[in-house]
């Protein structure tokens, strides 16, 4: 098992304590979804398929991190930093259809990123433009799984993987 499966594995096992009623596997479990608890807020999903490509996503908004040429420790980093802090997505409408949706977190200083944008072609253009904010908070404090979450980096950064 390659170190990347193993940090995919310690990730599944952190999700299933702490979320159980809220995570999904599919893809015989190479695909993880945790559902916040709001409907009007995103998922957040880590996928590792069989050739050791991984993607992280919030919303439908994601990132591919390829093994040869990406470091995949940055996806896992991401997909942990996504359980422990502050998320928001700007929902653009045209009439009652959203055409363009801006993911964005919170960094340690408190600034908001972008994470990415999502958008449609075919819109009503002539239509006046709406915009709505949805924030939603951490899905669980760093605090209360600041020791998990040691656990897991140590294991991204053993055996060599870099």
């Amino acid at each position: 098992m390659t170190n990347h499966e193993l940090t995919f594995n310690k990730i599944k096992e952190l999700l299933k304590t702490h979320f159980s009623e809220r995570v999904s596997e599919f893809e015989s479990g190479t695909h993880l979804t945790l559902d916040s608890e709001n409907e009007n807020e995103s998922s957040i999903w880590i996928e590792l398929d069989e050739g050791g490509q991984l993607t992280v996503g919030y919303g439908i908004s994601h990132l591919h991190y390829d093994p040869k040429f990406d470091d995949l420790n940055k996806g896992f980093n991401e997909f942990l930093r996504f359980l422990t802090c502050k998320k928001r997505r700007i929902d653009f409408y045209k009439g009652k259809l959203a055409y363009r949706n801006e993911y964005e977190f919170e960094d340690e200083s408190g600034n908001w990123k972008n994470y990415g944008t999502t958008l449609t072609w075919v819109y009503p253009f002539w239509k006046k433009t709406v915009k709505k904010t949805t924030t939603q908070d951490e899905f669980i404090s760093y605090a209360e799984i600041e020791s998990e979450i040691e656990e897991i980096k140590n294991t991204m950064h053993n055996n060599g993987y870099k």
